[in-house]
């Protein structure tokens, strides 16, 4: 993963345009001082969802959506956090750390650059070699089909690729380092993609990474991917996954299957939230970057040995990443078909119709792990047990994890699973909780908007935890204050991309777009910050004596300490020096 520095991150977002950013996908109207639309995360007849041109935030009053212009480009893009910054760095012109993950940019970009020529040029070779022809033409690939996956053919000659684009030195060692050459003892090159169509794969920014070829004249392995690279890591790569992006958002649900033919095949006839694994097992990552992409995530195999064991070594990592709201399930093809081959055949409709039979992940391990075990002898029983309860332990979800621990004691005919009714603990209101909380939801707003204000450095923060159970906004508050007592000369911009990780950033963003009075500037707004915080600083002397004078109640003076006898006073005193 990327280790972006926060000095970094909070630059890229200074230099990003979160309004250009959004408009280019999802068309704004201004209105007022903000921008609506449609929401892009949620199916809605009028907008609401609103991007704030000067904090750089969004908003949806529907879904509740909400972040910056990175989290914009996770959910939206389906990026990970390193590729969102990546994306907005480069498109600011502001140059990555040298230790980025995605390497240097003057290494990376001629790579990128010299697989982009070579895809080109594979793609031509196409009308000048049957072969080629003849086998798309048997996979029933239509021309649009091929060219939005940009198919190719290599020709069978060994130095067909070096000899058109590697002329020099420095032309050679790029088609080394992207993956299209390999190098002998003697310093000779020779192409590594000979006689094949060729895949080529993109990442989920549409960024070349690397190829695939299968091979039309025999020769072995079948199929052939790029070696690992700078670019390439086939672990943290989803074929298909920059063409499925349109269909996995309308769909709402992504599908994997086994193979490049199986992603073309469905896509071509409307199954368009199709990706593959790109020649490796699925992995975590790869499973994490599915999520990324929808909550309900469907993994295809083919109904053979093979394919079960495929789907069981899959299933293995899946209790970590199944979090609330997430559907991971399990489809089986019959016997002797797999995508490709089922739609040539059988048309689109033949294979949805099996997406309904798609079983639950933990369904699918629960009753595979019951064939490898006998639960009529108690000792193999026992072993089902430790295993079922082993991997239910994995599950993030706790509501999901109790549904099948008591699946499993029905299976194992078990008393069912008891749950011990958490404690509640009713804590007396404090005196001055009737008071309605709009002071603290004005004091969060303020603060939102003028966190350079002296005056924030006046307020009792220590004291604030004596509200929370009273009042949730000051949870909020405490939260924004935190941030700011950790930094020096912060903005308004700025707290907000360090809110944007914070569990209270959906109440901060909700809250400055729902206020469409404005801020006033100038003495008005520093008389209004400062006595917001006076009355405040009050209310929690209050809280504070309060709680000491229960304390006293109920044990005496002499259960408090000498400081909390002197504290009790100096509060009291505080107190009376103004109504609250």
């Amino acid at each position: 993963m990327a280790n972006f520095s926060p000095t970094f991150v909070n630059a890229v977002l200074e230099h990003s345009d979160l309004v250009r950013l959004i408009d280019s996908r999802v068309p704004l109207k201004k209105k007022g001082k903000d921008f609506w639309a449609c929401c892009p995360f949620h199916q809605e007849k009028s907008p609401s969802f609103s991007v704030s041109a000067d904090k750089q935030i969004y908003y949806c009053f529907g879904c509740h959506a909400h972040g910056n212009a990175i989290g914009f480009l996770m959910a939206h893009d389906r990026l990970s956090f390193p590729e969102a910054v990546t994306t907005l760095a480069e498109e600011a012109g502001i140059a990555l750390p040298e230790d980025s993950p995605t390497g240097e940019q003057e290494d990376l970009r001629p790579l990128r650059a010299i697989l982009e020529k070579a895809v080109a040029l594979y793609q031509s070779m196409v009308a000048e070699h049957l072969p080629a022809q003849e086998y798309l033409r048997e996979r029933g690939l239509d021309a649009d089909t091929i060219a939005r996956f940009e198919l190719g053919y290599a020709p069978t000659a060994a130095r067909f690729l070096s000899q058109k684009l590697g002329n020099d030195a420095s032309s050679r060692r790029q088609l080394l380092g992207a993956g299209l050459v390999s190098s002998r003892d003697d310093g000779s090159v020779y192409d590594r993609f000979r006689g094949r169509v060729i895949f080529p794969i993109r990442d989920g920014r549409g960024q070349m990474v690397g190829l695939g070829g299968r091979s039309l004249d025999g020769h072995e392995p079948k199929y052939l991917n790029s070696p690992e690279s700078a670019l390439y890591h086939k672990g943290r790569v989803l074929y298909g996954l920059h063409q499925a992006k349109e269909g996995v958002r309308r769909a709402g649900r992504v599908l994997l299957v086994e193979g490049y033919l199986d992603v073309i095949t469905l896509h071509q006839v409307g199954v368009d939230y199709a990706v593959a694994a790109s020649g490796t097992a699925l992995g975590d990552s790869q499973l994490e970057m599915l999520f990324r992409a929808a909550a309900e995530v469907l993994l295809c195999f083919d109904g053979d040995n093979a394919g079960r064991n495929a789907a069981w070594r899959a299933v293995q990592m899946a209790p970590e990443h199944l979090r609330e709201g997430r559907l991971l399930r399990v489809l089986f093809m019959p016997d002797g078909e797999d995508p490709d081959s089922l739609v040539r055949q059988h048309g689109a409709a033949a294979f949805e119709s099996l997406l309904p039979g798609a079983r639950p992940a933990i369904d699918f391990f629960l009753e595979d792990l019951q064939h490898r075990h006998n639960l009529a002898a108690e000792d193999e029983k026992a072993l089902f047990l430790h295993a079922a309860r082993d991997f239910l332990k994995r599950v993030s979800d706790p509501i999901l994890r109790e549904v099948y621990e008591q699946r499993v004691q029905d299976l194992c005919g078990l008393a069912p699973v008891t749950r011990r009714a958490a404690s509640r603990v009713v804590r007396k209101a404090s005196p001055n909780a009737t008071q309605g909380p709009s002071l603290y939801k004005t004091a969060l707003r303020l603060l939102l908007h003028h966190p350079e204000d002296p005056a924030w450095q006046t307020l009792d923060r220590d004291l604030l935890p004596f509200l929370f159970d009273s009042e949730p906004t000051v949870k909020n508050l405490a939260g924004a204050l935190d941030i700011l007592a950790n930094m020096t000369h912060l903005s308004s911009h700025e707290l907000f991309a360090k809110l944007s990780a914070s569990e209270h950033a959906e109440v901060c963003y909700a809250l400055v777009m729902t206020h469409t009075g404005g801020v006033e500037d100038g003495a008005s707004m520093q008389l209004e910050i400062s006595g917001c915080v006076a009355r405040i600083n009050q209310r929690l002397a209050a809280a504070r004596s309060h709680f000491i004078s229960r304390a006293a109640d109920q044990g005496g003076l002499s259960a408090l300490s000498e400081q909390e006898r002197a504290e009790m006073v100096r509060l009291s005193r505080r107190g009376r020096r103004k109504d609250v």
